[in-house]
């Protein structure tokens, strides 16, 4: 019996750890995005409601919205960026380990990796 109620407690927490992960991630980012160009500084201000992510990426370039995807600590981030050549399409997959985020990110014509760290 009391080997039963253990396991159903140990049940209940983890099913209680994966919905935390993910309201971790709701906040604002300091982002480092490495590109063939240089480094790229930028801001996220993240939201997430169950598996789906929505927000705003900032820098010197402007704003745009994304929307995305989560599950557990890992997630993937979708938006458009307007340049001078046309529309670009960038998906970041990334993954959170408390207050740091790291991941690779795809513009269509080559790839990168990004950073971030919460801010206070």
């Amino acid at each position: 019996m009391r080997t039963l109620l253990l396991a159903g407690c140990i049940g209940l927490l983890a099913l209680s750890t994966e919905p935390s992960a993910q309201s971790g991630l709701s906040g604002n980012w300091a982002m480092l995005f490495n590109t063939p160009m240089g480094t790229v500084d930028a801001a996220a201000a993240i939201k997430v409601d169950g598996d789906k992510l929505s927000g705003t990426m900032s820098s010197q370039a402007g704003e745009v919205q994304f929307t995305g995807t989560v599950k557990g600590t890992t997630f993937t981030i979708n938006f458009d960026v307007q340049t001078p050549n046309g529309n670009v399409s960038i998906t970041m997959n990334g993954e959170q380990n408390g207050d740091e985020l790291k991941g690779t990110f795809d513009f269509g014509q080559g790839t990168g990796d990004w950073s971030g760290k919460r801010k206070s």
